[in-house]
């Protein structure tokens, strides 16, 4: 079967294209609400995980990589949900966030301004006008979001394998036509997917919970992980010879290599894990 990533506006029916969906085809529904999961797992504040997947990267947060160490917590929860296929996700970004396997259907639903627009005012009892201009700032932010952290256009329909208008059909017909394109054979399993699937689960698993411990780049292949964390500057505070330096580095290098292992074997899947880290040069 197949992986299905619906992005959408706020007030296109989305949310009510992607639950019937799920329903229809017996698939588990996930969206951002996950973000509880992985507040509770990485032991994060909910606050600033929502804010990273609501607000665009602002000057600082760009340098310090701040927003994207919560994306890399969200990141590894959905994987955690998709890995084991048969899952819809609705939200912004799903089709970025998750690797290109080839069983994965990635939909676009939009709808006029208008539709948008009477849809909110029914909801939240807002004049046309204010309804709009919330709707226009909601969808800046999901442009800028996107931009900024994935240098892409979320209204690009060569991002996507269907684009839908709700316009031109009925939901039921919407629907209809996403169920059948996961069954078909393009979007069917394969194990090869399903094998590099559960890798990049693995590995975003470990890097996001290596995040507040150190840089790392990791990467996995059936289970068997390399972890590699770079050199680093620490600056000294007083005089320390070379020797003191050489055995210094080696007990801290020692000491967060059986740190990070500790974090990486404690995820059932991985079967060997391999610690390159580099020196910590005292300067």
């Amino acid at each position: 079967m197949a992986i299905i990533s619906i992005s959408r506006g706020s007030y296109s029916h989305g949310k009510l294209i992607a639950e019937k969906v799920a329903e229809k085809l017996g698939y588990e529904c996930v969206n951002r609400e996950i973000m509880l999961e992985a507040v509770k797992y990485f032991n994060i504040s909910e606050t600033d995980l929502l804010k990273s997947l609501e607000e665009a990267p602002g000057f600082i947060n760009r340098l310090t990589h701040g927003k994207e160490k919560y994306i890399s917590y969200f990141r590894a929860t959905l994987l955690e949900h998709v890995k084991k296929d048969n899952v819809v996700y609705h939200g912004h970004a799903g089709h970025l966030m998750l690797p290109h396997v080839g069983h994965l259907l990635k939909v676009r639903i939009i709808a006029e301004m208008e539709i948008r627009t009477k849809l909110l005012q029914k909801q939240e009892n807002l004049f046309a006008d204010e309804a709009e201009k919330k709707l226009l700032k909601q969808d800046a932010k999901r442009y800028e979001w996107t931009r900024m952290l994935y240098e892409r256009d979320i209204r690009d329909s060569r991002l996507y394998d269907m684009v839908l208008h709700v316009d031109n059909f009925t939901v039921e017909d919407i629907c209809d036509l996403i169920c059948a394109a996961a069954g078909s054979e393009t979007f069917k399993t394969r194990p090869e997917d399903e094998h590099l699937l559960g890798d990049v689960a693995i590995s975003s698993h470990i890097h996001a919970a290596l995040q507040n411990i150190c840089e790392s780049e990791v990467s996995s292949h059936n289970g068997n992980v390399k972890i590699q964390v770079p050199s680093t500057n620490i600056r000294k505070t007083g005089f320390v010879n070379r020797l003191t330096q050489k055995r210094l580095d080696e007990r801290m290098r020692s000491e967060l290599s059986a740190e990070i292992l500790e974090i990486a074997r404690q995820i059932p899947e991985v079967n060997h894990v391999v610690c390159d880290i580099g020196e910590f040069n005292i300067s």
